[in-house]
């Protein structure tokens, strides 16, 4: 996260200089560090609308995060958006209605008591058709079952230990009995955090494996799978990183590494290196998506930045600790060989950041990437005019990422947790909402525009965890994409993968599930939705 808490002595006399700098290194934080022309991409554009809804959680009392998913609640077709309140406000739920997200009264049957909700999964865990919600609470872990359109609430049996915050949740059939399994990511409790920039194992909360009995009970396997460790988690996923049928799990930790944990295909897991093995840094929100089309599954991790300079974000390194502030993109190269490609990418130097999702904003074949951006625990971020706005980066043809955020109209100077994707007006373009912490959250909802596309729809049960789809354009491109649960920061965008075809058409569909089972369509595709 990036500040101390421990007050730092500043002589008097610089006290007005130090303003000063900070002021201005706020400004400059806020521009783009690449100068990359936009003159060969499509910029998407976006009406802006407030989602009335007030989290109102102000850190006093809390940790610093909200849940936010997309979730079909009714079944029509057109996903509804769910935010997670605090400890003195409801969950909220919202419908899209003529451009806006408007409440949902009564919030389908959603309840909760006096605790903040900080992560959430949208999954059909009975496999009836209709989608689930898994929600992580100050008070535990919890299930709302949906029974066509209106929720149960049911406090799963699986418990945290004591000094531990269930934080995000991620989710994969580990045993193949049809049941989900969870790995919860693990944060220490609000109330005995020493400090945020703790670089020391054996500091935080401890992250759990949970494996379902069947009934929806579970056992406690996180020693017994290898997974045990006690260090402040934020996000993970569960994907088949090195295609052998068995689900890896990534896990970005808070003050430390991003953690690549290989499935040895016996319920255990063996902790592989990457480029952050050997550095230090905050890695927090997990981007997913495929950037070569290769069947590799890669990966943004967010990070501090450019915001705050080295001395306040070292905290407990030394001198010989090497420390790396910088966003991260992971190529994967197969066999859990990873490299960074973020500083050829053009997306390393920009300021402090929490989730990312990728997403194909403009259509052209090419998935784009949304940030969230400002903390409310750093003091330039108290002042409006002193926040980041948020990136928006279109990927060109070579692989560089550009900020078109403001040519977009997507600018959110608050404290935005993660961003979510969906198509609420169904034109086949993304649409993108900003899960904002302590204030409205916002809609950009996307304009017309060029170019085709394809969605592709697999069951939202456990049996789609860790899939990949491919499609084969007219042309003969193929592109490739991972079916992803649980991107960003205790956050759950839409399952269903949105391909952009630019001018082209699909001829044929083939889904790879993780069981080892195929399946593919064949025929002429284009602006549609194709349901397996």
């Amino acid at each position: 996260m990036s500040l101390l808490k421990k007050v730092l002595f500043v002589p008097p006399v610089l006290v007005g200089g130090l303003a000063v700098f900070v002021i201005g290194v706020a400004v400059v934080d806020r521009h783009n560090p690449y100068d990359i022309s936009l003159d060969d991409v499509d910029v998407p554009t976006f009406v802006t609308s407030d989602i009335i809804f007030d989290q109102g959680n102000d850190f006093s009392t809390s940790l610093p995060f909200m849940g936010s998913a997309i979730i079909d609640v009714d079944g029509d077709g057109i996903d509804e958006v769910f935010l997670g309140g605090s400890q003195t406000t409801p969950d909220g739920l919202f419908k899209y209605v003529d451009g806006q997200l408007v409440a949902i009264e009564g919030l389908a049957g959603l309840k909760k008591g006096k605790t903040a909700t900080f992560g959430s999964m949208v999954l059909d865990v009975d496999k009836n058709g209709t989608a689930d919600l898994l929600v992580a609470r100050e008070d535990g872990l919890w299930l709302h079952r949906n029974n066509n359109g209106v929720f149960t609430n049911e406090k799963l049996d699986a418990q945290m230990p004591a000094d531990t915050t269930a934080l995000s949740i991620a989710v994969a059939d580990l045993n193949r009995d049809g049941a989900f399994d969870m790995f919860v990511a693990g944060y220490i409790r609000n109330d005995l955090v020493e400090g945020q920039n703790l670089f020391t194992d054996n500091y935080g909360g401890t992250s759990q494996l949970f494996i379902n009995n069947g009934d929806d009970t579970f056992t406690n396997k996180t020693k017994e799978s290898g997974l045990f460790y006690k260090h402040n988690s934020f996000q993970s996923a569960f994907i088949d990183m090195n295609r052998d049928g068995f689900e890896d799990l990534v896990v970005a930790h808070d003050t430390g590494h991003v953690v690549t944990w290989k499935n040895n295909g016996d319920m255990t897991f063996s902790r592989t290196s990457n480029p952050l093995s050997e550095e230090f840094g905050y890695p927090m929100g997990l981007g997913i998506t495929d950037l070569g089309d290769d069947g590799y599954t890669d990966f943004f991790f967010s990070n501090v930045g450019t915001t705050a300079p080295d001395f306040m974000v070292r905290g407990t390194l030394t001198e010989n600790d090497v420390s790396n502030w910088k966003w991260l993109l992971f190529k994967n190269n197969g066999d859990f060989d990873f490299k960074d490609i973020a500083t050829e990418s053009k997306i390393a130097d920009f300021g402090f950041s929490w989730g990312g999702v990728f997403s194909d904003l403009n259509l052209d074949g090419k998935d784009d990437l949304i940030v969230s951006e400002n903390y409310i625990g750093f003091p330039t971020h108290k002042f409006e005019a002193l926040r980041l706005n948020g990136r928006l980066l279109l990927q060109k043809d070579n692989g560089e990422f550009v900020s078109a955020g403001d040519e977009a109209g997507v600018q959110n100077r608050f404290y935005s947790i993660s961003p979510l994707t969906t198509d609420f007006n169904q034109d086949g373009r993304p649409d993108i909402v900003h899960a904002n912490l302590n204030g409205n959250s916002k809609l950009f909802l996307s304009k017309a525009g060029k170019g085709n596309y394809l969605k592709v729809k697999l069951p939202n049960d456990v049996s789609s965890i860790a899939s990949h789809v491919s499609v084969e354009l007219a042309n003969g491109k193929i592109l490739r994409r991972p079916y992803v649960s649980g991107e960003g920061l205790c956050s759950d965008s839409s399952h269903d993968i949105t391909f952009g075809l630019a001018d082209s058409s699909v001829k044929s569909i083939i889904v790879s599930y993780i069981d080892g089972r195929i399946d593919n369509k064949v025929g002429i595709f284009t602006n549609e939705t194709v349901s397996f």
